[in-house]
């Protein structure tokens, strides 16, 4: 490989995934792929059934809940395809029992969120006091 040759290496942004609400809207005959009708987005955002994770586990049991129209789901956007394309689409799609409308807090998060007590006092700086 030529070192003055070389294409420069370009340095993706990073982003934050974010879990969406979502309903199923439509599904192919053959089952290959769908369309969710997502609550933040006006178009709707197309899926793989491949990206489909159906596994729930409730009181210590996993059992596999079967794709449906009609179905309430989470699902986290492909980034990189809509930055090339300008298209929505799902990577990661799984049913839901979180109610419609509500937002995710930080309860729901995979990493750790660090808050405050509500009933905690700031210390005032001593140059105020002045």
């Amino acid at each position: 490989m030529d070192p003055f040759n070389e294409d420069p290496i370009v340095k993706k942004r990073f982003r934050i995934q974010k879990r969406r609400l979502g309903k199923i809207k439509f599904l192919s005959q053959d089952g290959n792929y769908g369309f969710i009708v997502a609550e933040d987005f006006r178009e709707d955002v197309f899926f793989h059934t491949s990206n489909w994770n159906g596994q729930v586990t409730a009181d210590g049991k996993t059992r596999n809940v079967p794709l449906a129209i009609d179905l309430w789901v989470e699902f986290e956007l492909d980034d990189e395809q809509f930055e090339t394309e300008q298209r929505l689409r799902a990577k990661v799609v799984r049913p839901t029992t979180r109610p419609i409308g509500r937002k995710l807090s930080g309860r729901d998060a995979t990493f750790e969120i660090v808050t405050h007590h509500p009933r905690a006092r700031r210390k005032r700086p001593s140059w105020r006091d002045k």
